[in-house]
């Protein structure tokens, strides 16, 4: 063995491999050497030895000792001749040590000896579950079923071979087929021809022929037909029974079943009902199977022809007689056609009606009127009744037929009040007094007025058999009760105020016959009023005598059927009870009869009150604050307006004040119950604010129905709805009334609180406009009250209240803001609170609302005849009229047109003087006073300080120059001269500022024809001697003394500010 320099690890090549040894060197040096000798194949040397020399013989091989000597031996393989190289791999000496080899493995081999058979299936090169088989520099794949390749990458379409036979579509699988085959082939290749007759297709014995892909059935003798013989053949298709029988089905035959009336195998055969004769007396006999005798406008048998009935005859009877062969004989008295007591005798095809007296006719249906024969002397007036007559005869006429002359009125005694009324009965003359309404009697000595309270109806009875009605006068003032009733046991008849109109009702057992009404007239107007309801011949009338009916009548009436044994046949003796008021009807009755009969208040018991004594509840008008008086006969009823209550509206429902002071407020009810359907919401308003929250129905969280003010005006909204917008503006600081009506769709969700006012915290409002400021009153929830303050106990007549109440920071009453703290009156003025609001009551010299502008004209600055007129920021002094305007100072004085003309024009340009205007200067501020004591004055569009003499400018703070406001009027200038102003005028004008106007002549003490006009004819010649050398010197005058000559002031240009020139305090002279 040979070491391997520089390596601490010695490596040694021995049959088995390779062996190392470990030392202390590095391993990765050792790995390699390690590789360079696998790579090589050599073997190093070992290091000399005994048998180094070769000592040995030839064929023989020297061993060294661990002595160091050596031995000789027989020579063993060595290198290549041990064949060390496996799987027939290539060995290759290398070197000159006989023991060096080097392997070149065949491929699929590889390690130093190739004795490593390298897997060629490590790389799982077969596809689809494939089986790998390793072999030697190859591998083998062992396919599934339904794939194929060298790696079975390829999937076999085993349809190729085309499997399917007989037009069958083969559907290729994974290692297998299927094969869809034509309609009659089976079988997994469609091979086989499939017998449709197998399942026995063919009913009823028919014989099944097999087809391709079908089959047939012969259906010849089995009484069938169809594709499988399943259908009868039907022999009653062709309808062969007539008459409308019914047709039988047989197996190959049919059976017809005729109707009643038809015989023969096919019912072809009418059987003939006459043929016997079955009518009697002549009668005409009808077969029902003839269908000519239906239909038609003469049709001789009822309704349609029908084979059903066809069966049998009908017989048409002869006059008299009757059935159905005309066997009986009819009696025509059955049906009692004879009327109002007629007697019927029955004849042959007839009858005969024997009338009682005053009918006639047939039937006796005619009323005979005796009336016809006038038989009614002296002017009478005949009435026809029943088998008689009634006359109606002027007041001195009687009798029967009014031909006795009637004296029973001579020395009556009648009352004055009463009317005598002479009658004759019986041969005798006497007389009747005709009572006045009220009154009773032979003298009309009972009184018939008695008092009905409500409540307290009165009972009464009567004669039953009268004739049905009810009759009376009465007076109240309630609009609706019941007057009287009659009852028995058949009918029941009422009279009674609905709406305080007329009403009668008949019931007849109970039902509702007839319902008589006159709407038109109120009757409960405390008067009055004569009433009367009767039933004669089958018809209900009603009568009201009023003033205000066509000729002081009116009368409603309509028809009664009632049963023939009511109204017109009197009822057997008995009694029948009436009721005089109800539990609602209170005031006065007189004169009332039932069926005829007079009641009389002593008849109808102790506690009737007689007579109708009453006071008018509302005389004098107990209802204050605008209510209205609703008089109740006893006692009254005021209807107060909102939001005013009580027994004489003498209270109010108190308001509440929201946001007073500008604290947030707010209320809050629970309602117990949630109105709905619909809603009606009602409250009175005051507010001046233009937005604000009113109130909010919500849950714990959500909001429902909200009403609120925006911009003045008031919305309600609902969630998922359009909002509702109340017309006009609510912001005037009037209270308003204001309702609203939601309905079903406007309620949903509405929530159990209601938030009035705003809600607890304020910023929950604000997308309602925020809290409401002002005041609400008498809130009510369909009708119901909602108090913001506790309401007295004692108070009965309050509203029902609704729901719990919380509030906060609610003040009671409807309390204004003190709007005149701080004053905001200028000048002055006094402060007035109005609600909300101020006024300000200025003095004579200013006006506006807070007194800030200047009024001018009271201090009349203009000179007569000259007149102020105020105009804006100033005034100007007017005449009457005027023939040329007068030049104003352009800039400094004066309300200028901007052309240097003043507003200002006169007939005589003396008498007038140009206006003087106040400058505007600044607002009365802290940093801007009038100095020296000079008073401020604020006003519209700013302020100004009234200068004291001898002080100018904007606050005063100037001496003031004479001739700095230009005093002089006319076309005057001003001249200073040691601190005043000398006025210099021109010739037509005098005074201290040229003022006055000069030759303008004084009243005369002396009469002015009798003395003027005498000496101006003396001077005439004097004067037109003079006329030429006076006008040249009048023309040289005006030069010298009346042309214009401006001031120093307005030659430089009036160069001064406005502040300083215009500011003249109100007591100095006008310019």
């Amino acid at each position: 063995m040979e070491a391997v320099g520089g390596l601490d690890t010695v490596y040694t090549l021995t049959p088995s491999g390779l062996l190392g040894h470990p030392g202390a060197g590095s391993p990765s040096s050792a790995i390699s050497v390690l590789g360079f000798l696998l790579s090589t194949g050599t073997v190093p040397s070992e290091p000399p030895s005994a048998c180094a020399s070769d000592p040995c013989a030839p064929g023989t091989e020297c061993q060294a000792t661990k002595s160091g000597g050596y031995t000789c031996g027989p020579t063993e393989p060595r290198g290549c001749a041990t064949q060390p190289c496996h799987h027939g791999a290539l060995c290759v000496p290398q070197g000159l040590d006989p023991d060096g080899f080097r392997c070149y493995c065949v491929p699929g081999f590889q390690g130093p000896r190739c004795e490593l058979d390298i897997d060629e299936c490590a790389s799982r090169p077969c596809h689809h579950g494939a089986t790998c088989r390793n072999l030697a520099d190859r591998y083998e794949c062992h396919c599934p079923l339904g794939y194929a390749g060298v790696t079975c990458e390829t999937e076999v379409d085993e349809c190729a071979s085309a499997p399917c036979v007989h037009g069958g579509s083969c559907l290729d699988g994974v290692g297998s087929f299927r094969c869809v085959c034509a309609p009659g082939y089976g079988g997994t290749r469609c091979q086989l021809d499939l017998d449709e007759c197998q399942s026995q297709p063919c009913a009823h014995g028919g014989t099944c022929h097999d087809l391709v892909n079908g089959f047939r059935c012969d259906c010849a003798g089995t009484g069938y037909e169809g594709t499988r013989c399943e259908q009868e053949v039907l022999e009653c298709a062709s309808a062969p029974c007539a008459h409308n029988a019914s047709c039988l089905e047989g197996l190959g035959s049919f059976r017809c079943l005729c109707w009643p009336g038809y015989s023969g195998e096919l019912c072809e055969v009418d059987e003939d009902e006459c043929a016997s004769s079955p009518c009697q007396h002549g009668g005409r006999c009808l077969q029902r199977s003839d269908p000519a005798l239906y239909g038609g406008v003469q049709a001789t048998l009822p309704g349609t022809f029908s084979f059903r009935h066809a069966a049998g005859f009908v017989c048409h009877c002869p006059p008299g007689f009757e059935g159905a062969d005309c066997g009986v004989e009819v009696d025509e008295c059955a049906s009692r056609p004879c009327l109002n007591g007629g007697r019927c005798q029955d004849l042959p095809n007839g009858f005969q009606c024997h009338c009682p007296d005053g009918y006639a006719g047939p039937t006796c249906e005619e009323d005979v009127d005796e009336c016809l024969s006038d038989p009614c002397l002296h002017g009478g007036t005949c009435s026809d009744t029943v088998a008689g007559y009634i006359c109606r005869c002027p007041e001195t006429w009687g009798g029967r037929d009014c031909s006795v002359q009637l004296t029973g009125c001579q020395g009556h005694t009648c009352p004055l009040a009463a009317t005598c009324i002479p009658i004759f009965e019986s041969g005798v003359h006497s007389y009747v007094c005709h009572c006045p309404p009220g009154t009773h009697g032979p003298f009309c000595g009972q009184n018939t007025t008695f008092s009905v309270m409500a409540g307290s109806p009165i009972q009464a009875s009567v004669p039953a058999g009268g004739p049905l009605g009810l009759a009376l006068r009465f007076r109240t003032t309630l609009p609706a009760g019941t007057l009287a009733t009659r009852n028995d046991t058949r009918e029941s008849l009422e009279l009674a105020l609905v709406a305080a109109t007329l009403q009668a009702t008949l019931w007849s057992h109970g039902t509702t016959v007839l319902i008589l009404r006159l709407p038109d007239l109120g009757l409960n107007d405390g008067h009055w009023h004569q009433v009367e309801v009767v039933l004669h011949l089958a018809t209900l009338e009603l009568r009201l005598w009023h003033e205000g009916c066509p000729a002081r009548l009116c009368v409603a009436s309509g028809p009664v059927a009632l049963a023939p044994t009511a109204s017109a046949t009197p009822l057997p003796a008995g009694i029948s009870s009436a009721q005089l008021g109800d539990a609602t009807f209170a005031g006065c009755l007189q004169d009332v009869r039932v069926d005829g009969h007079l009641l009389l208040p002593e008849d109808l018991g102790d506690n009737v009150l007689l007579g109708c004594e009453r006071r008018e509840q509302c005389q004098p008008l107990p209802c204050v604050h605008g209510g209205s008086c609703v008089d109740l006969w006893t006692h009254f009823r005021c209807n107060c307006p909102r939001p005013h209550r009580g027994p004489t509206c003498a209270d109010e429902i108190p308001a509440a004040t929201f946001g007073l002071g500008g604290a947030p407020s707010s209320a809050s009810f629970l309602l117990q119950e949630l109105p709905g359907p619909n809603l009606t919401l009602s409250f009175l308003l005051r507010t001046r604010e233009p937005a604000g929250l009113l109130l909010q129905f919500a849950n714990d969280s959500a909001a429902g129905l909200t009403v609120f003010l925006s911009e003045g005006r008031i919305r309600a909204e609902a969630p998922g709805g359009p909002a509702v917008v109340l017309p006009g503006r609510w912001d005037d600081g009037l209270r308003h009334l204001v309702t609203l009506s939601f309905g079903p769709e406007q309620l949903q969700d509405l929530g159990q609180h209601m938030h009035v006012g705003g809600r607890l915290l304020a910023a929950d409002s604000q997308p309602w406009g925020g809290p409401f400021r002002g005041c609400l009153q008498d809130l009510r929830l369909d009708g119901r009250h909602l108090p913001f303050f506790p309401l007295p106990l004692d108070n009965s007549s309050q509203p029902s209240e609704l729901g719990g109440r919380q509030s906060w920071n609610l003040t009671a009453g409807c309390v204004s803001e003190d709007m005149c703290s701080p004053d905001p009156c200028f000048n002055g003025g006094t402060c007035l609170v109005t609600w909300n609001d101020f006024h300000c009551t200025c003095p004579a010299n200013f006006t506006g609302p807070t007194c800030a502008q200047q009024l001018w004209c009271p201090g009349q600055p203009c000179l007569p005849p000259a007149t102020c007129e105020e105009v804006p920021d100033g005034f100007v002094c007017e005449c009457a009229s005027c023939a040329a305007p007068v030049l104003g100072a352009q800039v400094a004085h004066g309300h200028s047109t901007g052309e240097g003309r003043s507003q200002v024009s006169c007939t005589h340009s003396s008498l007038c003087s140009l206006p003087r205007l106040p400058v505007p200067s600044k607002e009365c501020i802290l940093n801007v006073t009038c100095l020296d004591g000079s008073p401020c004055e604020g006003g519209s569009p700013a302020a100004n300080c009234s200068c004291l003499e001898g002080l100018a400018g904007q606050r005063c703070q100037v001496p003031a120059l004479p001739c700095e406001t230009n005093p002089c009027l006319n076309g005057g200038t001003c001249r200073a001269a040691g601190g005043v102003s000398e006025c210099i005028c021109n010739a037509r004008f005098s005074g201290q500022f040229c003022e006055v106007v000069k030759g303008v002549p004084l009243p005369l003490p002396f009469p002015l024809l009798e003395v003027a006009v005498p000496a101006a004819c003396a001077c005439l010649l004097l004067l037109l001697l003079g006329l030429l050398s006076g006008i040249l010197a009048a023309r040289k005058r005006r030069q010298s003394e009346g042309t214009y000559s401006p001031s120093q002031q307005e030659v430089a240009g009036a160069r001064l500010e406005m502040d300083s020139v215009l500011k003249v305090p109100p007591e100095e002279r006008l310019i």
